[in-house]
Formats: structure tokens, sequence, C-alpha cells
């Protein structure tokens, strides 16, 4: 399983990586109930509707719901709150290893995130990851449904790239990104950074699965 998906990342010249989880935890040092608890409170949503809801992208999609003022609003007080997170996102251990290898044999990289595109920019200055990247495909909208697993975010990549999907393989942590690649008829390296996670995706059939990054970079 490991040397199919390393041989399957080599044999890809434009590499479409996730970045909530295969590059850092956004929300590692605040948590992200924390965060959707503080969003909560900025946009005066009502307890009563949402205080059951630990995960800001569901507050995202519940502003929308309400009308394309409250989306715009939602999405760049969450902007906000992603970028103030980066000061103590954690990194995913080998991921600047694994930048590294992809750009010294010559692959281009494209960062794919439901993120805000200013989050994942801050990241990668605030590491000196930037000059690693090609481009980056995030956030920028307040439509919660141009988001992963749709296949908008890809295609725009792929676009960012000059390519087509057939030259590329994503690598993502979650079963939206899987359904994501497949819609964007990508390749998709499922990495299973939970034990709960071979399972699920085995469901949703990813190309291949990892459980950890350096078995990417270890041949």
């Amino acid at each position: 399983m490991t040397n199919a998906a390393a041989e399957l990342l080599a044999s890809k010249p434009n590499v479409l990586l996730d970045f909530d989880g295969p590059v850092c935890s956004v929300f590692g040092g605040v948590g992200a109930d924390t965060v959707a608890r503080q969003l909560r409170e900025r946009l005066g949503l009502s307890e009563r509707h949402s205080a059951e809801v630990r995960d800001p992208f569901e507050i995202l999609r519940y502003a929308a719901a309400e009308g394309h003022r409250e989306a715009v609003d939602a999405e760049r007080e969450l902007t906000k709150l992603e970028v103030h997170a980066i000061a103590s996102a954690t990194p995913t251990p080998y991921s600047a290893e694994l930048l590294q290898r992809l750009t010294d044999r010559g692959q281009r990289i494209v960062i794919v995130s439901n993120n805000s595109a200013s989050a994942v920019r801050a990241y990668l200055n605030q590491h000196g990851l930037t000059a690693l990247v090609n481009d980056v495909s995030a956030r920028t909208d307040a439509d919660p449904t141009l988001l992963k697993p749709s296949s908008h975010l890809l295609h725009q990549a792929i676009e960012q790239l000059g390519t087509t999907s057939e030259r590329c393989v994503m690598i993502g942590d979650s079963i939206t990104d899987i359904d994501a690649a497949w819609a964007s008829g990508v390749a998709i390296i499922a990495y299973a950074n939970k034990s709960t996670k071979q399972d699920q995706f085995a469901r949703h059939a990813p190309s291949t699965v990892v459980t950890d990054l350096y078995s990417l970079i270890a041949t």
C-alpha cells in the first residue's frame, strides 16, 4: 500500500494538496469548537439553532442559508478567525519535507483548501514554505457550495496549473477530498491520520491510502 502511494505520487507532475490535515492542523492550537463558538458570537446567531454545532463550516453553511449578506458576514469573520488561528496551527509531521521533496523532483503543487486563501498563505509565509507552492486554490467566496466536496476548487487548481486532471494527484484527509477528487477525475491518495478513517475511506474507494506522510517521502 505504501509503495503504491509513493509510486502514484511520483507518477504525476502536479500535486493538489489539501491544507487542514496534510499540511497542518489549522485549529490545533485553539480548537474547532472554540472557533465555532467565537463565530456564533460574532454573528449573533441564536444559541437555540447553533449551540450544538462545533464545526465552523457548519456555521458558515447555516449563515448562507439565511441569505447572501449573512453568508458574506460569516465568511469574513471566519477568515479572520482562521488567520488568527494560524499563529498556533500545528504542522503535520513531514509536511514540510514532503513539499520540499515534491519541489526537488520538479512536481508542481497547489494547495486546495476549504479554508480561506488568506489563512493558507499566512501559514506558508509563517513557515517559510511559500516558495515551495505554485499556487493556492482556497476559499475566497461566501458561497459554501463551492467548497469540497464540490469539484470547484480542484477544477480551479487544474486551470491555475494549465494542465489536465489526468496529470494530477490529490492528497487529502477527508471523505470530501475523496469525493471532490473523483468528481474532478483526479487520482486521490487518502491520508488516514486517524485510525477510524481507514474504514470510512474504504467505502469511497480512494486510489490508495497512507497513514503518515513519511511513507510518501521514504523512497
